[in-house]
């Protein structure tokens, strides 16, 4: 790549005459690096893909990938006890026993009537605004896919 044709045209712009052999011996040539190219990745191909030897250069890598998977399993586990052990009765009934208390305690906030009407207003430019951006975003993404060839 990049070693260019500059033997084969001479100034004039006519072919050099070269012999079979010539051409046969760069072929040769060319073909026993494409060889040796095709070797190496092929050894690390099989380097790459050998777990133990993997494991023995990069231990932490592993030792981190099995950390947090080994966390991943965890917290799904408890996660899904959890959601058993909030339907049964006593964890139900222990929620509504503090709601009532809550209730009890501060009952302005149980039932809250419409939000002030600065939230709303907030809550109204808020909502342009990520409409406007999402649009935007949206165009400059759909004509940037078009113009690419």
């Amino acid at each position: 790549m990049g070693e260019g044709t500059t033997r084969l045209i001479e100034g004039n712009g006519k072919a050099e005459p070269r012999s079979p052999r010539e051409i046969e011996r760069d072929i040769e040539h060319l073909r026993a690096r494409l060889d040796r190219s095709l070797a190496e990745l092929d050894r690390r191909r099989h380097e790459l893909t050998d777990i133990r030897l993997q494991m023995r250069k990069h231990p932490a890598v592993f030792i981190g990938t099995g950390t947090v998977l080994l966390l991943m399993v965890g917290g799904v586990g408890y996660a899904i006890y959890r959601s058993h052990k909030r339907h049964q009765l006593p964890q139900k009934a222990s929620r509504l026993r503090m709601a009532l208390g809550r209730a009890i305690d501060k009952p302005h906030r149980v039932a809250r009537s419409s939000p002030p009407p600065w939230q709303k207003i907030l809550t109204a430019v808020g909502t342009t605004i990520a409409v406007n951006l999402a649009k935007k975003l949206v165009e400059r993404t759909w004509t940037q896919t078009r113009s690419t060839p």
